[in-house]
């Protein structure tokens, strides 16, 4: 019995350090304008939504619109603010991005698959604060 409670307690200890790494990576690679690690993360499409630009993209174009949103605001710094889970289970973060040319809001969704977590929607917007 005890031997079965610890192999649980292993495992969803497992679980919540693979979610949490997972967004880390995706955190560190917004802050580095680091599109193609991103790319790495995503499914296979993407709700992708940057400014007034807001679609279902195939990962390879939403790495396409998130590098040219890069190059036009270099990122300085991002900071999460605020992370939860939603009714979905999917994993959030909201976050500000510092660029060189202002700042927004990022939020972006990872969702649990069999090959792990995987970026399901990116917003980016105008900060309004």
């Amino acid at each position: 019995m005890k031997l079965m409670l610890t192999l649980v307690l292993f495992s969803f200890s497992a679980l919540v350090f693979a979610q949490e790494d997972a967004a880390a990576k995706v955190s560190w690679a917004i802050e580095n304008g680091d599109a193609l690690t991103l790319q790495d993360m995503m499914m296979s499409s993407v709700d992708l939504s940057i400014l007034d630009d807001e679609d279902m993209y195939p990962a390879d174009e939403a790495v396409r619109k998130l590098s040219s949103f890069f190059k036009q605001h270099p990122p300085q710094s991002f900071t999460v603010k605020h992370k939860g889970t939603s009714k979905l289970d999917d994993h959030y973060r909201i976050g500000t991005l510092q660029t060189k040319k202002g700042t927004f809001r990022v939020t972006f969704f990872l969702k649990k698959t069999p090959s792990g977590m995987m970026i399901k929607q990116i917003r980016i917007e105008e900060d309004e604060d």
